[in-house]
């Protein structure tokens, strides 16, 4: 009866501490925790982009839910694996056993026993060297697994950790890796085909020799035929159907834009990161950047990086940074990103600074050489063909991107500090100077620029005025923006650009810059030709192209016209073709009026018959003078100019011919205002003597002339007459003789 007790009270101390043992062992920690996922960046479509890889150097999708995971791969991975695994305690004492059988009857190990609880455990531990006691406390980390943790638990964790070779780490991934589908999708032979690789993924490896592969999954299938899980039928088909890979890595479409990208990410951020990107659209973008690249081989032109942004949300629908990320001469450098000078493509923010302060497309410049003194020296603005235009519009000046106009209207606003301020506010955060260092060529583009960032500040421009910033998350909301610029002034630049007349005497009436639809555009080429640019904007879409190359030499004569608008070119046209492109209704505050462009008056049905006019826009209550008789030469109709074109007149920059003439020395008493100049921009700094707040008025001819002006005070200083400034805008008027003059300053208080 002690002995039976004794037997008993051994049983049952054995019992329990078989049954105590496993929480003698931890679980694994990262068991414990979700499966680390690659990040994924998609298209806005959910089209996949890229697959990064994980810390441990594997591609893993986003882990899976029991109820994603198809009930075919299951099935056969159980047929593979461990076909008692829904009825054993996480050990299998059954499989155990024939293993040891098999193992000692080839007198090596050719069979395992591990159950996938276990193997579970294995692949969510520290690699370890196999011993009997690692193999012991895998086997009671398993079992208390199994207390633990439910069956459908350990099946979903397994199938989201294990290895298919080739680093594909979890059933979504090999799924996608070696058969370029959705795990829903996956047919019974693909199912047994995926559950054939996790026991030798090295050696089962397909895309070295398919056959191993292919011959362990015709057994599974034939296992789960035999455990009722597949009918005869679906057996037959399922061992007809041929496997068909389609290696996919997670894809390498826009490296350059995923760069970016992945610079803005949060730690909050999920695995997938869906982009603004169109697929599609980028893959266009890089293949017109290619082919046209080819033509300019010869002409050294080897690089260019081209920007779409979509105007309403601040979308970047492509970004190409390069021809192609993998050549050798600088590939992987992000031309969209890297600065590069612009050129006159930041010239259209002077003419709207200008637009805003009471200038108009109908202002006459005179293109003429001049010299300007500035901290460094002597600064002599060249346009690109070395000509003088004479007398011109704003229309004209920037239409045909002149340089000598450029930088006196820039001097005329208020100078660089005052397109500094505003180009920052657009955004260019390169501009890391003062204003001294860049001076008047900034608005010529000598301020290194980033065609990211360049392509925002048009993008401006285009929502007329609105400021958005660009994002490449389409799960970013869409902002209401915040008004920079003046609508009206906005919507002349677009004019302006889109205005293929405007640019006839620089580009011609057939370059790539007409379209068949509107759009605004505008080129610039740096100095020493190592960079060209295109930009432009429809309502819809703004498309930055910069070309030149990475090692920062020049190309051979190519300008923006001939290098970058090409490419911006076939871009435009693709955007056209596929949504569409539309134009802009005239705002409120627009006005529309005739002008003589010789001389930026306008015209009425009272007004003389001119030989030369045009339409021309306004912001309402800045049109131009009326035109009068004295305006013209009677016999012949040609505009008289002011004397400082005389010189200009009889040389061979002449573009205007016989249309304009200037008046004799007899009648050379035609009143002219010298200065200052309509439009000019006086700030009253607290630091000169007076706050700098005296103006000298200057007319030809000299003497006589009575000067008048409603809203400043006009004093005699000896023989000179001087406008007392105020902060406003006042309009200034010199008379004599019946002749009257009239010119209109902007003063502002720092």
């Amino acid at each position: 009866m002690k002995r039976g007790r004794a037997l008993v009270g051994i049983v049952l101390a054995f019992a329990l501490s078989v049954w105590l043992l496993p929480y003698a062992v931890d679980l694994p920690e990262s068991l414990l925790e979700a499966p680390e996922a690659s990040l994924s960046f998609t298209a806005r479509d959910g089209q996949p982009l890229r697959q990064l890889l994980t810390k441990e150097g594997q591609r893993a999708g986003p882990p899976l839910s029991f109820e994603q995971i198809p009930k075919v791969l299951i099935d056969a991975t159980l047929a593979a694996e461990d076909k008692r695994f829904f009825s054993h305690p996480g050990v299998d004492p059954f499989a155990i056993v024939r293993a040891a059988l098999s193992n000692a009857k080839a007198g090596r190990v050719v069979s395992g026993a591990s159950t996938i609880t276990q193997q579970l455990i294995k692949i969510s531990s520290p690699p370890e060297k196999r011993t009997g006691f690692t193999k012991l406390s895998e086997a009671l980390r398993a079992l208390r697994l199994e207390r633990e943790w439910t069956k459908s638990q350990i099946l979903t964790a397994y199938l989201n950790r294990v290895s298919y070779g080739n680093l594909f780490a979890g059933c979504g991934s090999a799924a996608s890796g070696y058969l370029n589908k959705p795990i829903s999708d996956l047919t019974p032979a693909e199912a047994a085909f995926l559950a054939s690789l996790p026991q030798a993924p090295g050696r089962m490896n397909p895309f070295r020799d398919l056959k191993p592969a292919l011959s362990r999954q015709k057994r599974i299938l034939t296992l789960m035929h035999e455990a009722g899980w597949l009918n005869a039928e679906a057996l037959q088909v399922a061992q007809s159907q041929e496997i068909t890979l389609q290696r996919f890595n997670g894809g390498f479409t826009a490296p350059h834009a995923l760069d970016v990208a992945g610079r803005r990410l949060e730690a909050s951020d999920g695995p997938v990161i869906r982009t603004t990107l169109d697929a599609s659209l980028q893959r266009r973008v890089e293949t017109i950047i290619l082919e046209r690249l080819k033509g300019l081989n010869s002409r050294h032109v080897t690089q260019a990086a081209a920007v779409v942004l979509e105007n309403h949300t601040g979308h970047i629908l492509a970004l190409a940074g390069s021809r192609d990320f993998f050549a050798g001469d600088g590939g992987q450098i992000n031309g969209a990103w890297h600065p590069h000078s612009p050129g006159s493509a930041v010239k259209p923010f002077t003419y709207q600074l200008a637009f805003e302060k009471g200038w108009t497309p109908a202002t006459i410049i005179a293109d003429l050489p001049i010299e300007f003194s500035t901290v460094s020296g002597t600064y002599k603005p060249e346009n690109y063909d070395r000509r003088a235009y004479g007398p011109v519009t704003c229309r004209t000046a920037l239409g045909n991107s002149l340089n000598i106009s450029a930088v006196k209207v820039l001097q005329g606003v208020g100078g660089p500090a005052v397109l500094l301020e505003r180009m920052r506010a657009l955004g260019l955060t390169t501009l890391d100077q003062e204003a001294e260092h860049y001076g008047l060529g900034l608005t010529i583009g000598n301020a290194p620029v980033r065609l990211l960032e360049l392509t925002q500040a048009y993008a401006t421009l285009a929502r007329l005025g609105v400021s958005k910033p660009w994002t490449l998350r389409s799960d970013s909301p869409v902002p209401e923006g915040v008004r920079l610029l003046g609508e009206a002034e906005c919507f002349l630049i677009a004019d302006i650009l889109s205005d293929n007349q405007a640019r006839l005497l620089t580009f011609g009436p057939h370059s790539p810059l007409r379209f068949s639809f509107p759009v605004a555009v505008k080129t610039g080429t740096s100095s020493t030709y190592r960079d060209n640019w295109t930009l432009g904007f429809t309502p819809e879409f703004t498309v930055g192209v910069w070309a030149g190359n990475f090692d920062n030499t020049p190309m051979q004569d190519v300008s923006g016209v001939t290098g970058a608008a090409p490419i911006f070119r076939d871009i435009f046209e693709e955007l056209h073709s596929r949504p569409g492109t539309t134009w802009y209704q005239i705002p409120a505050g627009v006005v529309k009026g005739r002008i003589d462009p010789r001389t930026g008056r306008r015209l009425t049905a009272q007004t003389p018959s001119p030989r030369l006019s045009r339409d021309e826009v306004f912001v309402s209550g800045t049109e131009p003078p009326v035109a009068e008789i004295s305006d013209y030469e009677p016999q012949t109709g040609r505009a008289f100019l002011p004397p400082e074109f005389s010189q200009w007149a009889q040389s061979r920059d002449n573009w205007l011919g016989d249309l304009v003439t200037t008046r004799s020395t007899a009648t050379q008493a035609h009143l002219r205002i010298v200065h200052p100049i309509p439009g000019t921009v006086i700030r009253l700094d607290p630091d000169v003597p007076g706050n700098g707040s005296r103006l000298v008025l200057q007319a030809t001819p000299k003497g006589g002339v009575n000067w008048t002006c409603s809203t400043l005070e006009i004093r005699m200083d000896g023989s000179h007459s001087l406008a007392i400034l105020k902060p406003g805008r006042h309009e200034i008027t010199a008379e004599r003789e019946k002749q009257k003059a009239r010119t209109w300053v902007i003063v502002e208080q720092d």
